[in-house]
């Protein structure tokens, strides 16, 4: 499994004088599991990394290093997979590529992609991150979060 170090979960956490067990709570999760995404023995789930950007009005792009814009988002909207398969199928529109092309570049197989692009299953959070690098979009924007 392909790890992501994300410091800067730690650095808002720890900017908001908040321990690691506080947003294991939060995010309702044990800390240890927690501490793993943090130190990037493991990635954090797409519907945690929502709820983590939400509780501190934080930008996901930033959060994820796609961006070194800091800017405040106060999202109150809830994770939407019909929202983010739209999204999905946009991208791939504008890109005028396949499903099966579009899965290719992001090292996924295209019923895989087609699940996404159809609202059948949430994209990863690796995933999701690989195509806003190769194709250069917002991860809040996928995610329908607006500053």
């Amino acid at each position: 499994m392909s790890t992501m170090k994300l410091s800067r979960l730690k650095e808002i956490r720890e900017d908001h004088d908040e321990t690691q067990q506080n947003i294991a709570n939060i995010l309702q999760v044990k800390r240890g599991t927690y501490a793993s995404w943090e130190c990037g023995s493991d990635i954090i789930p797409l519907k945690k990394l929502f709820q983590f950007a939400n509780h501190y009005n934080a930008s996901i792009d930033y959060i994820l290093n796609l961006s070194n814009n800091n800017i405040k988002i106060a999202s109150n909207t809830n994770l939407d997979i019909n929202i983010i398969s739209r999204n999905l199928r946009e991208i791939r529109h504008n890109q005028k590529i396949s499903q099966c092309k579009i899965a290719e570049n992001i090292g996924i197989n295209q019923s895989t992609w087609w699940a996404y692009e159809k609202g059948k299953t949430l994209i990863t959070t690796l995933n999701l991150m690989t195509l806003c690098k190769r194709f250069n979009y917002s991860m809040d924007w996928i995610l329908n979060r607006n500053s």
